[in-house]
């Protein structure tokens, strides 16, 4: 239960991140009354960041009771936003450090500790053979 509690944390803070990068850019979006099409396409993106660090909170939740649906949501959603961060933004250039370590490593964090804790529960005892 340990780790599935500190993959739920983990996963929280992961959330908490993506929330406040999406509102705070959101925000910056609205300030500069922008309303060409890529100034929407990046508000776009803003906001997934904001709906998948809200929906990360929840399963956190449930990753904290260690709970075997929200663990398979969560290895792949959060994993396929991180994956798609490092990929184009990091890859690119477009984000350096420290910026580009803090999600990703929360991320492997919470799917690292989350997934002992998964596998921990689903193991069955070994059953012993009766001598013959």
């Amino acid at each position: 239960m340990l780790f599935a509690r500190i993959g739920a944390i983990a996963y929280a803070l992961w959330s908490l991140l993506h929330i406040v990068l999406g509102v705070t850019r959101l925000a910056e979006r609205a300030a500069d009354d922008a309303l060409a099409e890529a100034a929407g396409r990046l508000a776009q993106g803003h906001w997934t960041l904001l709906y998948l660090g809200i929906f990360g909170l929840i399963l956190s939740w449930f990753n904290w009771k260690n709970n075997s649906t929200a663990y398979w949501i969560s290895a792949f959603i959060i994993s396929a936003e991180d994956i798609g961060f490092l990929l184009f933004p990091v890859w690119q250039g477009g984000t350096g450090f420290p910026a580009a370590a803090i999600g990703p490593g929360l991320w492997i964090v919470g799917l690292v500790c989350t997934t002992v804790a998964y596998l921990g529960s689903t193991q069955q005892p070994l059953a012993t053979q009766s001598p013959r």
